[in-house]
């Protein structure tokens, strides 16, 4: 099934502008109420999306055949930017038929009227569109770099080093946008809410087979696990019970972090509780040699 990504801006609901707002998105947005703002409204079982290319949309990069005015079956995935800035998916419409060029409604409802809508370009079952909640808006698509979205609205995901974002896209569209619940994490500490990049960075802390290898790797290199920031080692504490734990920290910054998909062991850094969660309050991240200075500073003090 061909997939298309459409970059939008930024809500909540996208049913409506009361009780709502639009963010980003484009020097649109900034004058005037963005059409995307019923993207996910249902409209008598029907959705109706709008996302603002430069020109028309090259549906034929999507299957269809130069003199096609639409192409029907295609996995249309919204992405938006969060306060905390990057490019996260936000929802998807499945089967959806996406125009080449915008279409008139014709009978706007009264919903679609107060918002000024006019024109869609995109359109789908209800039932087949997803809307994620904001605490699960964590994949993180990169911007700018090599097979990732670029500029535009309206990214095609056709190069080869697009595949392994796709892929992960497509297992977060088949899994219907679940995700477990951040293991042993206290939401305040962390002050995640809001920031999917955060979201994201902590999942892949949180990846039991990285964290095994480079826990064998720093004990294969030095026989203990101590926080390498304070020093704090739980086995020599806590004896038994301390032995082999610790946390584990990704030193890969957030804004640098957008679609990451391998870790690389030398991006890890072993760290105790206290001082991750410090790492996470602190904005912006400090590196583990900064916040081990802040340390030295107060234990001097």
């Amino acid at each position: 099934m061909p997939i298309l990504f459409c970059n939008v801006g930024w809500m909540e609901r996208y049913d409506g502008i009361d009780g709502d707002s639009i963010q980003r998105g484009g020097s649109y947005n900034k004058e005037s109420i963005g059409h995307e703002v019923c993207n996910f409204s249902n409209i008598d079982g029907k959705v109706y999306g709008y996302v603002q290319p430069t020109g028309r949309i090259k549906i034929e990069k999507l299957g269809a055949a130069k003199t096609d005015d639409y192409v029907k079956g295609v996995t249309v995935i919204w992405t938006a930017g969060p306060d905390s800035g990057g490019t996260a998916v936000v929802g998807w419409y499945r089967n959806a038929t996406v125009f080449r060029e915008p279409q008139k409604i014709k009978n706007p409802t009264l919903l679609q009227k107060k918002n000024g809508l006019n024109s869609y370009r995109i359109s789908a079952s209800a039932s087949d569109a997803t809307l994620l909640p904001i605490e699960k808006r964590s994949f993180m698509i990169p911007r700018a770099v090599k097979g990732g979205i670029g500029q535009s609205n309206v990214w095609y995901a056709d190069s080869p080093e697009s595949e392994q974002i796709v892929a992960g896209v497509l297992r977060l569209v088949e899994s219907g946008g679940a995700a477990d619940r951040l293991p042993d994490v206290d939401d305040e500490a962390y002050g995640f809410e809001g920031n999917p990049r955060l979201i994201a960075h902590l999942r892949r802390e949180r990846n039991a087979s990285i964290i095994k290898k480079k826990k064998k790797d720093v004990l294969d290199k030095t026989g203990a696990l101590k926080c390498e920031a304070c020093g704090f080692d739980f086995a020599k504490i806590y004896g038994e019970r301390g032995r082999e734990f610790c946390e584990v920290h990704h030193l890969v910054p957030l804004n640098k972090s957008d679609g990451v998909i391998k870790t690389e062991l030398s991006e890890l850094a072993i760290v105790c509780s206290n001082c991750h969660r410090i790492i996470h309050r602190m904005n912006p991240m400090p590196s583990i040699p900064e916040l081990a200075k802040v340390i030295r500073e107060n234990r001097d003090a």
